[in-house]
């Protein structure tokens, strides 16, 4: 999976922010595997044609994923 968080000298800029990666003992790399419209080829979200998992709690509606999105970027 290609994570939206990591930056191309691979440390993270989400939770884990200005630490290395830590891929599978990430909170949102799990969260994002143990959803059923998660693609497994990269951070792709089937169920609303999207790149990035908001998680399971904002993702009901299109909507609600997008407002996820945005509050996610600006934070």
């Amino acid at each position: 999976m290609l994570c939206r968080f990591l930056s191309s000298d691979g440390i993270c800029a989400g939770k884990y922010e200005g630490y290395a990666c830590i891929r599978s003992n990430c909170s949102y790399w799990v969260e994002a595997h143990s959803c059923e419209h998660h693609d497994s080829t990269g951070d792709y979200c089937d169920k609303h044609a999207r790149f990035g998992c908001v998680g399971k709690e904002s993702c009901h509606t299109l909507s609600e994923y997008l407002q996820a999105a945005s509050e996610a970027e600006t934070a």
